[in-house]
């Protein structure tokens, strides 16, 4: 049997579940629910197969997938009110593996308040230690070779915390630069060091993160060929690339709750309609699947009816509360001579490089986003400037729920909250050096230190435009509506400038990180709002459009995962998040997916709904913990070698 099948073929088949999404989500809950031999499975994607893609397996080339609509949606937001008027880019990828297929790899976790805020939310069942276990399901930590223990990389680590023999590789990257590689040191000699391993909820500091790779090759290790690709000829498993969702099909019978019978789709421009018996999960993603709830009547009515679409269920939450991290930066001009990733994009030195990683699997191109600092208000300011979080927490926030909507003033709370503690990390930033082909005629050189808020007040929206599925949704994020985010992102560049300045990560700037790119040339109260408006960009981590909360709160989703006034349709993906969390967000999605295919297997039947451990068969890829001293000394050798060529 093949991996994928025809529109015809996936069209007559009677399936037990049905997935819209071949996404991060989507693929997990696949490969889970096929597990049990007698269900069979259809996954629906819209994009392709690109698991053997070397855009997408090869680390620095994340920075050229956005914007190519081969393996981009592309999503553009509403002008930005707060940033005159800016359209900011939402890349979400368009593959089987989704978005873990382009985005940068970093490997970063929500906190324990973070996940126990959940559960304050009314998520009975949804908190750190009830997600801990799935985290440690989906991941195989590789660790450092030994060559990059020596300058500390696994000094932060507690193994307790990490997971072995899952589908989805963590190791640190051999392919940092030296502006990069002095990232830890600078933060150390700034009082940041890291008090402990970021996995285990609580600490806090700057230091090299792992990303997702397997250790070796240096490839990506994402949800298309960890949780798919070994699997795809299961015979239970059925995938078609290139289709989209319309809508959910329903009974007929709408006396009591929706009962989901299939989807409708379209592929080679023809429509056909899949049927399922036992369920219909939704897993587009925080920007597909509410367009795919409102599609099917599920919405605000007075919406849904302005585009000629019958509401089954009136519930104007759905598509609301939209949020994500916002992220600036400052530019620096990186030392004459210093090693930055653009040197990948220099005519005369690409060969050498692609051959490098080709062989080893080291050097530029194996390298990527990998430091990381998770710090909070009080770590970015200045000593006479402690009482600032509290004051203007006091200011710009009283606790009012005028003019929120149902639940809001909750989630907003539990943030405030957050934002005076100095136990919580307020914003994630980082040191990087270049990336992506450089603009014809600038500077081929480039070095950055930014980041992103991690707890934002602003909440927007995402919405169908149109009834046609072709059309994008319309979304308008509301970036720095409220005055708090502005207030954290402005005081988080004064802190990346005061990081880019100091030794060790100085040397590797001009003016030892008194240069910066030009238009601008310092940083201060008078210039930084200028800096936020024109260097503006997502964090890449939109979530909550399909929040699980209860219906009165501003809810769509039980813990359950069901869809309120349904009986068999669920959504699983990031989009269900109630209240954002700290870090990048693949892998909060990975441990939601787990999670969510547990809750899913025991709703039916399928298991006493408790985590069973690692997957029962072998990964490709999947690593133990034990090391080979031979190979590694070889990966020094080669790696030396490198250094001496530059």
């Amino acid at each position: 049997m093949t991996s994928i099948t025809t529109p015809e073929a996936f069209a007559s088949t009677n399936f037990d579940f049905l997935i819209a999404g071949g996404g991060t989500a989507g693929l997990v809950l696949a490969n889970r629910l096929t597990e049990i031999p007698t269900v069979s499975v259809g996954v629906i994607e819209a994009g392709e197969d690109l698991t053997n893609d070397t855009n997408v397996l090869t680390p620095l080339y994340m920075f050229d997938m956005p914007g190519d609509l081969k393996y981009d949606w592309n999503f553009s937001s509403e002008p930005q009110e707060a940033l005159e008027g800016l359209r900011v880019l939402q890349n979400r990828g368009k593959m089987l593996g989704g978005s873990s297929g382009i985005n940068f790899m970093q490997f970063t976790f929500a906190s324990r308040v973070d996940l126990d805020d959940w559960e304050v939310l009314g998520n009975t069942g949804w908190n750190y230690d009830s997600m801990a276990p799935y985290y440690k399901k989906f991941e195989n930590f590789q660790g450092a070779r030994p060559e990059q223990e020596s300058v500390g990389l696994n000094s932060f680590i507690n193994e307790n915390a990490h997971g072995y023999g899952g589908p989805i590789n963590a190791s640190f990257s051999p392919g940092y630069t030296p502006i990069q590689a002095a990232w830890p040191e600078t933060m150390a000699n700034m009082g940041l060091a890291p008090n402990g391993d970021p996995r285990d909820g609580v600490s806090l500091g700057g230091y090299t993160n792992p990303m997702v790779m397997t250790r070796g090759t240096s490839q990506r290790s994402f949800a298309g060929n960890s949780y798919w690709k070994p699997f795809a000829t299961r015979p239970n498993l059925h995938t078609i690339t290139g289709a989209l969702v319309n809508n959910i099909i329903f009974s007929s019978d709408r006396t009591g709750d929706l009962v989901a019978t299939g989807l409708n789709f379209t592929a080679n421009n023809q429509s056909f309609i899949a049927n399922a018996s036992r369920e219909v999960i939704i897993s587009g993603g925080t920007m597909k699947s509410p367009q795919m709830l409102e599609l099917s009547g599920i919405g605000d009515a007075k919406l849904l009816e302005s585009f000629g679409i019958e509401t089954l269920i009136d519930n104007p939450n759905v598509g609301e509360n939209l949020q994500d991290h916002p992220q600036c930066g400052v530019p620096f001009v990186p030392a004459d001579g210093e090693l930055t990733f653009d040197d990948v994009y220099n005519e005369n030195r690409t060969a050498f490089w692609t051959r490098l990683y080709q062989e080893n699997g080291t050097g530029l191109l194996a390298g990527g986003v990998s430091q990381t600092a998770q710090l909070s208000w009080h770590q970015i300011l200045t000593p006479e400037q402690q009482n600032r979080p509290q004051e203007l927490v006091a200011r710009y926030y009283n606790g009012s729920a005028e003019g929120l909507r149902p639940g809001v003033k909750a989630q907003l709370d539990l943030t405030a909250k957050k934002l005076v503690d100095p136990n919580e990390s307020a914003v994630q930033t980082g040191g990087s050096a270049g990336g992506g082909k450089p603009i014809p005629g600038q500077e081929n050189k480039r070095g950055n230190v930014g980041g992103f808020v991690t707890h934002a007040f602003s909440r927007g929206y995402i919405h169908i435009q149109s009834s046609d599925p072709n059309d994008d949704p319309k979304f308008d994020t509301r970036y720095l509506s409220h005055p708090l985010d502005y207030e954290v992102l402005a005081d988080l560049q004064f802190f990346n400038a005061r990081a880019g300045a100091t030794p060790p990560l100085s040397n590797h700037f001009k003016g030892n990180g008194t240069v910066l790119s030009p238009p601008f040339t310092v940083i201060n109260e008078t210039t930084v709002r200028d800096l936020i408006n024109k260097l503006f960009i997502t964090g890449w981590h939109v979530v909550g459009s399909v929040p699980m909360m209860p219906r009165d709160q501003g809810g769509v989703l039980n813990p359950r995962l069901m869809v309120y006034g349904t009986k068999n349709v669920r959504v699983i993906d990031a989009s269900i998040v109630p209240l954002h969390v700290r870090g990048n967000t693949v892998s909060l999605t990975y441990a939601i997916a787990e999670k969510g295919a547990d809750i899913v297997k025991a709703d039916m039947g399928l298991m006493n709904g408790t985590v069973t451990g690692g997957s029962p068969q072998a990964f490709t890829g999947a690593a133990t913990k034990s090391k080979s001293a031979n190979w590694m000394m070889l990966m020094v050798v080669v790696w030396m070698a490198a250094i001496a060529l530059v």
